[in-house]
């Protein structure tokens, strides 16, 4: 089995929530020996107000990453790419983006629902923690059946919700929630898109990746073959971050290859 060696969500002072240069990411993953990386900033229009700005300077951002792929030429694979924080009344504009710029890779990703984003305490309170839960699936599925297949290539941290829920995934698995999720998996292996293994869980003391074990295992089960893997770092440590348990844990659930991109094509790499 080969460890996973491209990075394909990661972070940096171009996004809102980080203060990392893109070029110490680059630095970082060259350390580590990785193949390829691929930048994924946040593009999250209609946030709640928050401290963070989650839009791009799309200019500033593909000028950085012409000088950096100049500079890091024949040392690692940097592609651009975009995050993009779904939501129902956003298709139709991150379409036009995703047709406007030159992306590598496109993530769709649901931070924010009906005004909230679950990052936050307040949008647990008063409610039952499964009632959340339950409404953050409902809400993807919607958004993601809405969303131009074309304007995305895979599903990210699918199961985000539960990193910050009130007893996180202590009532949570693939089980209790099958009739929500498998919707999602169905549609996504409907339109040819892949599902992301985001470490970032680990990350969180989950035990598991984004989405969980239950979940990866359900969607090859369904016949989806189709992952890319991130570490969702937003600084350099966390850059490819247990990439080897996430290879031990694809090839143990019947998975061969994961998928990285380059001008919206995927390429599939043997684990």
């Amino acid at each position: 089995m080969e460890t996973i060696k491209y990075d394909s969500h990661l972070h940096s002072d171009f996004s809102g929530d980080s203060d990392t240069p893109a070029a110490q990411m680059v630095v970082r993953a060259i350390v580590l020996g990785l193949d390829g990386l691929c930048f994924t900033e946040h593009e999250d229009p209609d946030v709640p107000l928050s401290d963070c700005d989650f839009r791009v300077d799309f200019d500033r951002y593909f000028s950085e990453m012409t000088r950096l792929r100049e500079q890091y030429r024949g040392r690692i694979r940097i592609g651009v790419g975009m995050e993009f924080g779904i939501q129902p009344q956003l298709p139709e504009a991150f379409a036009r983006l995703s047709r406007q710029y030159p992306f590598d890779f496109v993530i769709a990703s649901l931070h924010n629902l009906n005004g909230k984003d679950p990052y936050y305490p307040s949008y647990f309170e008063g409610r039952a923690e499964r009632d959340c839960y339950e409404e953050f699936f409902r809400v993807q599925y919607e958004t993601l059946k809405a969303c131009d297949p074309a304007s995305f290539d895979t599903l990210g941290h699918m199961d985000y919700i539960v990193r910050y829920g009130p007893n996180r995934s202590k009532f949570y698995s693939y089980e209790s929630y099958a009739e929500f999720i498998d919707p999602i998996l169905r549609l996504l292996i409907e339109n040819g898109k892949c599902l992301e293994v985001n470490t970032g869980g680990l990350k969180y003391g989950l035990g598991e990746p984004n989405p969980c074990a239950g979940v990866l295992r359900r969607y090859r089960e369904l016949g989806g073959e189709l992952v890319t893997v991130g570490s969702d770092a937003h600084e350099p440590e966390y850059l490819g971050y247990r990439f080897d348990d996430a290879a031990e844990l694809l090839s143990g659930l019947g998975f061969r290859y994961y998928t990285v991109f380059e001008q919206r094509t995927g390429r599939q790499i043997k684990l």
